[in-house]
């Protein structure tokens, strides 16, 4: 799959290589960003980045979530490895369920403990 960002919080229209400084901008709250992908039909389809899990072996993916115009209760994920080719970002898709059903896990794991660091955050 190819990528394409949509929004970046400078308002420029490609994140990867914008020139900008994202470390210096501060994250606005519940909004994550958003990119678009091409299957391999030509399609675009655009996704939300939900998080990037780094496994023990360092190998690092992609948790998305494809954007709908209707929201609904069950949300389906896809989960891709993040690689460099010739010098570029590319991401495959994650075909061994073990690997895919273990970065899921993290991924779980890892909002748990965001969750609970908002929770003692507000307290």
């Amino acid at each position: 799959m190819n990528k394409e960002n949509d929004s970046c919080i400078s308002g420029c229209a490609g994140c990867s290589g914008c020139g900008h400084e994202h470390d210096e901008l501060e994250m606005l709250e519940n909004i994550s960003p958003v990119i678009t992908l091409t299957d391999d039909d030509g399609n675009d389809v655009k996704f939300e980045i939900l998080d990037v899990v780094v496994m023990d072996d360092e190998k690092e993916y992609l948790v998305l979530s494809e954007v709908k115009e209707k929201a609904t209760e069950d949300v389906e994920v896809v989960i891709l490895e993040i690689k460099e080719e010739n010098g570029e970002e590319v991401y495959d898709t994650v075909t061994d369920e073990k690997i895919g059903e273990a970065v899921f896990n993290k991924f779980v794991e890892q909002q748990k403990e965001l969750d609970e660091s908002i929770e003692d955050e507000d307290k």
